[in-house]
C-alpha cells in the first residue's frame, strides 16, 4: 500500500515538473518570437503610466490611471497571422498602486487632476429654493451634485427623482449635516433606488474623524471640499483642475448662480459629476 502510494505521488510529481518544464519553453519560446519582440518594443514606446496620488498626512488629491500595452492578448490577436500589426494592439488600464478603490482612508481634497474638470455641490437641508435652483440647473447644460439631509429626502422623494432626470447626482448629507450609524445605510439605500448607482461619497468639511470611521465601514470615500462657499472672485482665484466646489443652498444667492456657471466654463473647465472628478480613468 505504502509503495503504490510512493509510486503515484512520484508521478504526481513528475506530471507537475513537466507542466512547469513545458510553460517554461513555451514562455521562452513566446519571449523569442519576432513578433513577441515587435509588441515589447511598441510596448516600450507607447506605455502611459499611472500617476500615483499626492498624499499629506490624511488629505489625498488622487492619482490617474495609465493605458499600457497587454503583451498576451496583442500576442494572441496577431499570431493567427503570425506578423506584428499595430492595428491589433490591445491595452489595458494601469491604476495607480495606490489606488481609491482600495482605501478610504483620506480626506479627497481634489479630483483627478488630469482633467480639466470640476465639481459643483450644493447641500440640500430644506425645500427652500430647491425647485427655483432646478430650474436654473435645466437650463445650464451641466452636472451638479446634491448632497441630501436624509430628513428632506423622506419628503421629497418626487423631486429628488427630478434632479436625477436633469442629470444631477445624488448623494448622502446625513440628518442635520452628521453621518449616524444607524441611518447611513436606510438613506444609501433610498438614494440607490432612486438613482441606481452606489452612494458612493460622504461630506466632510471639517475633517471630523469619528464621521470618516462611519463612512469607511460603508466604503464611501470623505470629500473635503477644495473651495467653500467662494464669492465669484474667490472662485475665480480658487480653479484648479479637480476642484470640489461646496454650497450650502440656504445662503446661496441664486442670482449667481449663471456667473457662477460662466466663470468657470470660461476659462475651459467641464462642470462634472463627482463620479467623473473623484475617478482615475484617463
Amino acid at each position: 500500500m505504502l509503495k503504490n502510494a510512493s509510486k503515484l505521488a512520484g508521478l504526481l510529481l513528475l506530471l507537475i515538473l513537466s507542466f512547469i518544464y513545458t510553460d517554461s519553453v513555451f514562455d521562452s519560446a513566446k519571449k523569442n518570437d519576432p513578433v513577441m519582440k515587435d509588441i515589447i518594443s511598441y510596448k516600450n514606446e507607447h506605455d502611459v503610466l499611472g500617476v500615483e496620488p499626492v498624499i499629506q498626512d490624511d488629505e489625498i488629491i488622487i492619482g490617474y490611471s495609465g493605458l499600457v500595452v497587454d503583451e498576451d492578448e496583442s500576442y494572441k490577436k496577431m499570431k493567427e497571422e503570425d506578423k506584428f500589426d499595430k492595428d491589433k494592439i490591445v491595452f489595458k488600464e494601469s491604476l495607480p498602486k495606490k489606488t481609491i478603490s482600495k482605501t478610504y482612508d483620506y480626506y479627497i481634497k481634489q479630483g483627478n487632476p488630469s482633467k480639466k474638470e470640476v465639481a459643483i455641490i450644493f447641500k440640500i437641508s430644506s425645500s427652500n429654493k430647491v425647485d427655483d435652483l432646478l430650474k436654473l440647473v435645466a437650463k445650464s447644460n451641466v452636472t451638479i451634485n446634491f448632497f441630501i439631509d436624509g430628513a428632506w429626502l423622506e419628503k421629497n422623494v418626487e423631486t429628488a427623482f427630478s434632479i436625477v432626470d436633469l442629470y444631477g447626482e445624488l448623494y448622502n448629507l446625513g440628518y442635520d449635516g452628521k453621518y449616524q450609524k444607524n441611518m447611513i445605510s436606510a438613506t444609501n439605500n433610498l438614494i440607490e433606488s432612486i438613482t441606481l448607482k452606489d452612494s458612493s461619497f460622504c461630506l466632510n468639511e471639517s475633517k471630523d474623524d469619528e464621521q470618516k470611521k462611519l463612512c469607511k465601514d460603508k466604503k464611501m470615500h470623505s470629500i473635503m471640499p477644495t473651495i467653500n462657499n467662494p464669492s465669484i472672485s474667490e472662485l475665480k482665484k480658487g480653479l484648479i483642475k479637480g476642484a470640489i466646489i461646496v454650497y450650502d443652498l440656504r445662503d446661496f444667492n441664486l442670482d449667481t448662480f449663471s456667473m457662477v456657471i460662466k466663470s468657470i466654463t470660461s476659462k475651459g473647465y467641464k462642470i462634472m459629476g463627482l463620479s467623473s472628478i473623484i475617478s482615475e480613468n484617463l
